[in-house]
């Protein structure tokens, strides 16, 4: 493992703290392993941007695969973020933890190395049980990992995405199976759990005294219902079926658990949805393939005109968080895969929708992760797939591939553009392993 010392001292101007502090950083590869050991890599560049303060970079010679750094923080007090770059003739390799606060943490950060545009298997760290189809959801540094469909006493777990490290809450929560299950984020600390086979209830990260608090929804809200977060707002359910019908209610879940009951211009039953701003554009769940935008602050939504899209069942709605969002996937009432796709733009005073591009690559049961445009895997799939808006044009274009293939996976994507992926079915059984993965590029501090 390569080590790298960080530092505050009083010698050079902690401004927090007056007595030295010394975080240890570890820069391994997914077998927890020195990543550059073998290589020809000679140079380690770490980029630091401490609050509001200028980003600082830094060059070290690498030896062997040895190197020595140690760097000195002006505060550790303050949201700290990291990039990590070790390169030779013939080695890139590219790193970066979530961005976090270093006075709040334990003093130890691991961080895994992966190539430009690829993933790196982790296996020094497992899931606590294999899962797939299951709920993840970044709170801090951390992500909650809830149910999935294998059968386990661990229903309820956690990710330190500081220490890379999963691990159990310390309560025993008694939990039956909750079975496929998808979360999202009401604030940084509660997070709405949406079981397929029990109530959906909020869980606090940070609460221990109130860890599980049932929360009521409309009736239908469950499996064939919308889930997304909105920032700043709350988790918000959309339609759903109950009693074999199609439901057009929604639940608006705000922070403490307070519930805000809305309405569908139509019922919807399996829908999908997407966050633009502050308000979610919501397509699909019909015979006829509609779509319409729950515009903040309004209790009814307002339909699109001319959206006929017709069946697209197991779809996604990747958005890019403003004014714009890509209809893809799912399967027509032939139970076809659909490659074409519906674009939207201009919502939500203007959104008109038209004839997308091809998803050639198209798959069900891909994890579309919040607040990315993201497609990681799918069915048979190690491939990740990234929606791009370029002016007025739309594209769908291969980002890179997996170590294996992964259905049902779950994963976050860090503030870097890094993301880690975990779980999912890979065709023959259902796995407990992470991957570490890397654009072409990490996004500048």
């Amino acid at each position: 493992m390569v080590l790298l010392g960080l530092l505050c001292t009083a010698a050079f101007a902690c401004e927090d703290s007056s007595a030295r502090f010394v975080f240890e950083a570890r820069i391994v590869d997914g077998q927890n392993g020195n990543p550059v050991a073998g290589t020809d890599a000679t140079t380690l560049r770490i980029g630091i941007q401490e609050g509001e303060l200028p980003a600082a970079e830094y060059e070290y010679p690498i030896t062997d695969g040895d190197f020595d750094a140690f760097l000195e923080f002006t505060a550790f007090t303050r949201p700290t973020r990291i990039r990590v770059e070790m390169e030779g003739i013939a080695t890139e390799l590219l790193t970066a933890p979530p961005e976090f606060v270093p006075s709040a943490s334990r003093g130890f950060l691991r961080v895994v190395a992966a190539a430009p545009s690829s993933c790196e298997r982790v296996t020094f760290d497992l899931l606590e049980a294999p899962r797939a189809f299951f709920g993840m959801v970044a709170s801090g540094t951390f992500a909650f990992i809830a149910g999935g469909t294998t059968s386990s006493d661990e229903q309820l777990e956690f990710f330190d995405a500081l220490e890379w490290e999963s691990r159990l809450f310390l309560e025993d929560f008694a939990l039956s199976n909750l079975g496929e299950t998808r979360a999202a984020s009401i604030d940084e600390a509660e997070i709405l759990v949406l079981p397929s086979n029990t109530g959906p209830f909020i869980f606090n990260m940070l609460d221990a005294t109130r860890r599980i608090t049932p929360v009521g929804l409309h009736n239908g809200a469950g499996p064939r219902s919308a889930l997304v977060s909105i920032p700043g707002v709350g988790a918000m359910v959309v339609g759903g079926e109950f009693a074999s019908e199609p439901q057009s209610a929604v639940s608006l879940v705000a922070p403490e658990g307070e519930v805000t009951s809305l309405q569908l211009s139509k019922p919807r039953s399996g829908p999908v949805a997407t966050v633009l701003g502050a308000d979610v554009l919501v397509a699909g769940g019909d015979v006829e393939g509609t779509a319409e935008v729950l515009v903040e602050g309004a209790t009814l939504g307002q339909p699109i005109a001319g959206v006929m899209d017709g069946v697209r069942e197991f779809g996604l709605l990747v958005g890019d968080g403003e004014a714009r969002a890509l209809w893809i996937g799912g399967t027509d009432a032939a139970d076809a895969l659909r490659q074409d796709s519906v674009r939207f733009d201009g919502c939500p005073n203007s959104c008109v929708s038209a004839a997308g591009p091809q998803w050639t690559t198209a798959r069900l049961n891909a994890l579309q992760p919040a607040e990315s445009a993201l497609v990681i895997g799918g069915d048979g799939s190690q491939l990740v797939d990234e929606v791009r808006w370029d002016g007025s044009d739309v594209e769908i274009q291969p980002l890179l591939q997996l170590d294996v293939p992964r259905a049902g996976a779950g994963g976050i994507v860090l503030e870097s553009g890094a993301f880690i992926v975990a779980g999912g079915d890979d065709g023959v059984s259902i796995r407990e392993d992470f991957e570490f993965c890397v654009p072409a590029a990490l996004e500048p501090l």
